[in-house]
């Protein structure tokens, strides 16, 4: 059966954002459930943010002032802790200072999920903390795989001159896509015009998903192009269908309505599923073809992006 992407929530990427923008990598758990604790608990959940030790600063809340402290392991108590003012020991729990990072192999790795993509399952370092080189995507109207890094941290001057560096140096064959998490209007302009810097809120198919769509991504870099959903589009009438950009055409008028009547459940909000002999009925079959293979005779590429179990049928690219 079809499976789907389970969505955050607009506050959680967000927030992963904020936390990617940071100026350290390490972050302390407890200041972001300050902003949002659904949105970090879900981050944690999703293993967006991981565990990655202590940040062992507390504010120490004395009579007259609030100010940070630093918390220090006390071997014999076995706890963090500080002396506070008057010399006393205060106890900090783990929760308290526990510091988590956010794992950005699995950030991309879910921002491209809709794209063939090719390269190292996790990123390479291109400047530490700051850049990484993610690989190539495939990417409609690129007459070849298109190289994608991403930077954080756009907006400060220092990484900017860094970006600026690394892309002279490595100028790309025909364009490249840079993803940030820097918010597009604090993005500064570059002179060196194949290279696209785009946020990736900016592009995403949903904004409860980090998942970019391929075709707003695609309008981004190529204006005025036509843009085909991927991995799986479709002509109106269903005679031709782009099936990670290979084209496939089907002839028959009682052909194209079974692919019709598949693809609008599956664009559909509702169940994508259908049974096979309702579709087959409805396309206007007679009872003697009652198998989508019958259906669709010698050929057999529909095999590649349609499903059939148990007397249903779907669309599954």
């Amino acid at each position: 059966m079809p499976t789907t992407v389970k969505s955050l929530s607009k506050r959680a990427i967000d927030l992963l954002l904020r936390a990617m923008e940071a100026r350290s990598t390490s972050l302390q758990a407890s200041a972001l459930r300050q902003v949002s604790p659904q949105a970090t608990d879900k981050l944690l959940k999703a293993k967006l943010l991981v565990p990655n030790g202590h940040v062992p600063v507390v504010v120490g809340m004395d009579d007259y002032e609030d100010e940070p402290m630093e918390a220090t392991w006390s071997a014999e108590l076995r706890s963090y802790g500080y002396y506070d003012s008057v010399g006393r020991w205060i106890t900090v729990t783990d929760q308290d200072i526990a510091a988590c990072r956010v794992d950005y192999g699995l950030a991309l790795a879910k921002a491209l999920v809709a794209f063939e993509r090719a390269g190292p399952s996790c990123p390479t370092t291109l400047h530490a903390d700051l850049i990484w080189d993610v690989g190539t995507i495939k990417l409609a109207g690129a007459k070849a795989p298109v190289p994608v890094w991403f930077a954080r941290r756009l907006g400060d001057p220092g990484t900017w001159a860094q970006l600026e560096a690394l892309i002279a140096r490595k100028p790309p064959q025909e364009i490249r896509i840079i993803l940030t998490s820097t918010a597009g209007g604090r993005i500064p302009e570059t002179s060196q015009k194949r290279n696209h810097i785009i946020n990736v809120a900016d592009v995403a198919s949903d904004p409860t998903k980090l998942a970019i769509s391929p075709q707003i991504l695609g309008a981004r870099v190529f204006p005025g192009q036509a843009q085909r959903r991927f991995p799986i589009d479709h002509s109106e009438n269903c005679g031709f269908v782009w099936l990670r950009g290979e084209k496939l055409t089907f002839g028959g008028d009682k052909r194209r309505r079974l692919l019709q009547l598949l693809f609008g459940a599956y664009w559909s909000d509702n169940s994508s599923v259908l049974r096979v002999a309702v579709v087959l009925e409805e396309a206007g079959y007679s009872g003697q073809v009652n198998t989508l293979k019958k259906a669709f005779g010698r050929r057999d590429d529909w095999r590649r992006f349609i499903r059939y179990d148990d007397g249903n049928c779907w669309i599954e690219p």
